[in-house]
């Protein structure tokens, strides 16, 4: 059995949200709701955010403390939460992941700034990081060394989470002492050995392994080992690359550190100095992470998340190059225009099954800067108008989430256009491209089939049972 030799023995944790096996719906549902109440004093704040979370389904009979624990776990760990005067308000990630809903953009970004020691988590387990000299991105290190490896030795090359535990999460040689990560590789590949595969000593080192398969930057194979997703390319050496900007816990208490050693403290003086330094870096730790990054830099291209080398091939059957080629208004950095760009696809199918090929050439894409109010002008088989507005979601796990936003202007134009206004909700993931569609939301609003709350427009929920329809992809 391998063991870390006791001398480079430090064992690395974060927060484990315990609806991680939900992660995506939970992570769209609770940005859509901090967004929603905006910014509030702070008692006012976490009470409404206590009661989305009570809403969420399968929560409405849990304990306080559960609820509780739902909410520190987001505010530590995902950083949707700032801190502003004496209110509480949501991040710039916030606001992004509930506007835009690309969870492998958020994920790119997450695992981009995810660090030891880091403010994902608590502040004496910070110190214990830094007075362990602990400096380590275990994305930087783990993309690198797979991409290293497979440079080479021209192999395909994969690690467990019991491997990434042992030889690297839990090895000082690697977090402190930054040892090349080849040799960490050529370590792994020799051993030879058994490692402890204990679900409460892999857990952590597992969990970042799965973050990194939610960003679509590894893929999971049945063998248990993760290899890196090669549709990925750009974004992994983005990742490798040395960062721009970095937060150097070291840097911002160098001058802490001098006073230290310049006076006879004591120790309970040192940790308490320590402590409050650290404290006073959690706002700007906060500022750090929800740094906005240029539009290309992260932004998902849909075309790498279903044709990446997923065991499931339930994508395959949709050629989406093709279809975006004849898109002259796509983009591969805007999951918006990616959505729309199928739908422009689907309209003209559906049109030409319906035997109206003297209608499809009037499926016009509707670009942004004429504010119409919808993204895509088709037609029904009759010849009158279908105003469609498309609202994507990426994410490399399939989810149901059945939320989103129309701004005022479309739901006023909603309102004018009644029956011929249709909400197109699109769902793109590794395991399946789905369909929704909601004809006149007004009108469902107003029977009460789909909920709708005021935000600068209006944040729309519904139940595909009981309003709207799922349709075939026609594409």
């Amino acid at each position: 059995m391998y063991k870390v030799p006791d001398q480079f023995y430090f064992r690395l944790h974060h927060p484990r949200p315990r609806f991680k096996s939900n992660i995506e719906n939970v992570l769209i549902y609770m940005a859509s709701e901090i967004v929603q109440i905006g910014s509030k004093p702070k008692a006012e704040f976490k009470q409404r955010l206590n009661d989305s979370i009570r809403m969420f389904p399968g929560n409405l009979n849990s304990t306080q403390k559960t609820i509780d624990n739902w909410r520190t776990e987001i505010d530590a760990l995902f950083a949707l939460i700032q801190e502003n005067d004496q209110n509480l308000e949501p991040t710039y990630r916030a606001v992004d992941l509930a506007e835009n809903q690309d969870l492998v953009k958020f994920f790119k970004v997450f695992c981009y700034y995810f660090q030891y020691p880091g403010g994902f988590v608590k502040n004496h387990v910070n110190l214990e990081l830094i007075n362990a000299r602990i400096n380590f991105k275990p994305a930087q290190y783990i993309l690198t060394m797979l991409f290293e490896a497979e440079q080479k030795y021209g192999i395909r090359a994969g690690v467990t989470k019991a491997e990434v535990t042992h030889c690297i999460f839990n090895d000082l040689r690697v977090t402190r002492d930054h040892r090349p990560p080849l040799d960490t590789w050529d370590l792994i590949s020799s051993h030879g050995v058994e490692y402890d595969w204990t679900g409460d000593v892999i857990r952590y080192a597992g969990d970042f392994l799965d973050y990194l398969v939610q960003a679509n930057l590894l893929i999971r194979r049945p063998n248990q080992k993760y290899y890196l997703n090669k549709a990925e390319g750009a974004a992994i050496q983005r990742f490798i690359k040395p960062y721009e900007n970095d937060f150097n816990y070291y840097n911002k208490i160098e001058s802490l550190i001098r006073e230290i050693d310049g006076n006879a403290f004591s120790e309970d003086e040192i940790k308490r100095l320590m402590l409050s330094k650290i404290t006073d870096l959690e706002n700007e730790w906060i500022r750090y992470f929800n740094t906005p990054l240029s539009d290309e830099f992260f932004d998902t291209d849909v075309i790498s998340l279903v044709t990446s080398e997923s065991t499931n091939d339930s994508t395959d059957t949709i050629d989406l190059s093709v279809i975006l080629e004849e898109i002259a208004d796509y983009s591969t950095g805007n999951i918006g225009s990616v959505g729309e760009a199928i739908i422009v696809k689907h309209e003209v199918k559906r049109l030409e099954l319906g035997g109206r090929l003297d209608l499809k050439h009037l499926v016009k894409f509707i670009p942004t800067h004429f504010a119409m109010g919808y993204d895509i002008s088709s037609r029904e088989l009759d010849g009158g108008i279908r105003n469609i507005e498309v609202k994507t979601t990426t994410s490399s796990r399939e989810i149901h989430f059945t939320r989103f936003h129309l701004t005022p202007n479309e739901w006023a134009v909603a309102e004018s256009y009644q029956d011929r206004y249709y909400v197109y909700r699109l769902m793109i993931s590794k395991e399946s491209i789905k369909l929704y569609i909601l004809q006149n939301p007004v009108r469902l609003y107003k029977e009460d089939r789909i909920k709708a709350l005021p935000r600068d427009g209006m944040d729309v929920t519904f139940d595909s049972k009981s309003s709207g329809f799922v349709e075939e992809l026609l594409v």
